[in-house]
């Protein structure tokens, strides 16, 4: 019965199906199947099949013939249906895509289609030839309704030029206190620093990395994307310094001394060289910098405007600078009960580098850093307190007294005796959390006074209109609109706020790169923990209401 419903156009591109009823009640179902058989039977079982069609076709035919609406009819079941291709990008247009289809008893696509439909689309820029080529012979192998889609063709953002960079060309004196030197068989000398960083007359101290122009971007339909040039951040001459007669980014020192590293220039200070600091030579005074390649002996006392560099010990003295302090070995205090003052200061204006501390007070506006070991040392920064050196490998912090506005990094905290070692990071929290606080009361009042505005605005409402100044009515709504204003600014300063301290929740905290043991009492903050169990690498971090121990 197929054989007379079903039939192949003329151009041998489309299947037939003729419609009609049941020729006998009793019948035999006509099934899917059976179309399915003929198909293959006829070789175009490659064809497109209209599968819905088939089904509504299948459905009126199997139908009983009182069910029978309509005429018979002619319906196209299943066609030749060559391959082909489209192409589309993304929203921005920096990605083109083409979609092949796979041929249904048709052509396959050739190069060219490829090509033609790119044209279509106006994709002219970022083609992977080699990516076209793959296509193509992947579309060979595509079954009928099988489809294959890739990314042909990309855009490139445009990369902005890189600001100017200045590149030093003198060490820096804090840095070599943690870089030990090392000898011809591979050992590291820990007593061994090197010689002292000092530069001479003419001697180069920095190059300024010129910035570069960036590159331009493109989409795939060929527009260009501009870039945004580097900056050129001038250099700054510190006294000491000036520029190269040769090269204009080069800056070349004025004198012979020590310099002092900055992110825009070098300072070289014309500093005061002693062998060391003893009762011969006496207490130092100097206006500048003081430069000590020995040892200051114990009960003497080091003041200075600028920097002071000690090459040997510090030993039971006194160290006051306006700049930084660098101990390329360490402080040697003197042993003292729990309630007696230490004797051993040392005070900067700018950082404080050691190798090792014991009892000693630190105190300095910028980091204190501390490479091997502190014990039962007082240290007050308003940077962060660092006790490791930059493999993170040494560092012990072990009893007394710890305090930084910023955070705090140590490798060993405490010491398995159990003694007592006090923390407390982030003691700038307290001003934050008071300007907040200072931001909520300045909210309310702001509240109060727009309900006060209001409540004048109901009254002058309930006045006649000629009873109603226009002044009165200008100045209330300028007030109400003065306040709203207000209330906003001050909404968006506590988001901004935030936002800010939960950032320094995470940047403030207490790390500790190895172990922490019983004994130490830690506060980040107004949040505190005593650590009563011992803990290997973690991070103590506070969300304002407690300190969670995360692991390193």
């Amino acid at each position: 019965m197929l054989q007379q419903l079903l039939r192949l156009s003329n151009d041998g591109r489309r299947v037939y199906m003729t419609v009609v009823p049941k020729a006998e009640e009793d019948a035999p179902r006509i099934e899917k199947k059976h179309i399915v058989d003929w198909l293959k039977e006829n070789s175009v079982a490659s064809f497109f099949r209209f599968d819905e069609t088939i089904d509504s076709v299948l459905d009126k035919m199997n139908a009983s013939n009182e069910e029978w609406k309509g005429e018979p009819d002619d319906v196209v079941v299943a066609e030749r249906r060559d391959a082909t291709v489209s192409a589309r990008f993304d929203d921005q247009k920096m990605t083109a895509f083409l979609r092949v289809s796979g041929a249904c008893g048709g052509n396959p696509i050739k190069g060219n289609d490829l090509l033609t439909s790119l044209k279509k689309e106006q994709i002219v820029r970022g083609v992977k030839k080699q990516t076209l080529q793959k296509l193509l012979t992947a579309s060979s192998r595509l079954k009928p309704g099988e489809f294959l889609e890739v990314p042909i063709a990309a855009g490139k953002w445009p990369t902005p030029g890189e600001d100017s960079k200045l590149a030093y060309l003198v060490q820096d004196s804090k840095a070599r206190v943690l870089r030990p030197q090392q000898r011809e068989d591979g050992t590291v000398d820990m007593r061994d620093l090197g010689k002292m960083v000092t530069v001479q007359e003419g001697q180069p101290l920095a190059k300024r990395i010129p910035s570069t122009k960036g590159i331009e971007g493109f989409r795939v339909t060929g527009e260009i994307l501009a870039t945004t040039p580097g900056k050129n951040i001038p250099l700054k001459l510190y006294p000491g310094s000036n520029y190269s007669p040769n090269d204009e980014n080069v800056i070349v020192s004025d004198t012979t001394g020590m310099p002092i590293l900055h992110p825009d220039g070098v300072e070289v200070d014309n500093a005061l060289c002693m062998k060391s600091v003893t009762v011969a030579t006496g207490h130092v005074d100097f206006e500048g910098s003081v430069v000590i390649n020995g040892d200051v002996n114990s009960g003497m006392k080091v003041q200075a405007t600028g920097s002071i560099t000690v090459g040997g010990v510090v030993e039971s003295a006194i160290l006051e600078a306006g700049g930084d302090i660098v101990i390329h070995n360490g402080i040697l205090g003197r042993q003292v009960q729990s309630d007696q003052e230490i004797t051993t200061v040392i005070k900067a204006k700018g950082s404080v580098v050691a190798k090792f501390a014991q009892y000693t007070k630190i105190e300095a506006k910028e980091d204190i850093t501390i490479s091997q070991h502190a014990m039962h040392c007082t240290t007050i920064t308003e940077g962060n307190l660092i006790i490791c050196d930059q493999m993170k490998r040494t560092g012990t912090l072990t009893g007394g007294k710890h305090v930084a506005l910023g955070g705090v990094q140590v490798v060993t905290l405490g010491a398995a005796s159990g003694v007592h070692t006090y923390i407390h990071a982030f003691t700038g929290l307290g001003e934050l959390m008071q300007g907040t606080l200072n931001l909520s009361k300045e909210l309310d009042h702001e509240h109060e006074q727009l309900m006060k505005v209001k409540d004048a605005e109901m009254k002058l409402l309930q006045q006649p209109a000629h009873k109603r100044p226009d002044e009165l009515i200008e100045r209330l709504s300028w007030t109400k609109t003065h306040h709203f204003e207000r209330i906003a600014e001050i909404k968006a300063l506590m988001d901004s706020s935030a936002s800010e301290l939960n950032t320094l929740y995470r940047r403030y905290s207490i790390e500790v790169f190895k172990n922490s043991f019983p004994g130490a009492h830690c506060q980040i903050g107004d949040t505190s923990i005593d650590l009563t169990n011992e803990y290997g690498a973690c991070k103590m971090v506070t969300n304002g209401k407690e300190i969670k121990l995360e692991p390193l």
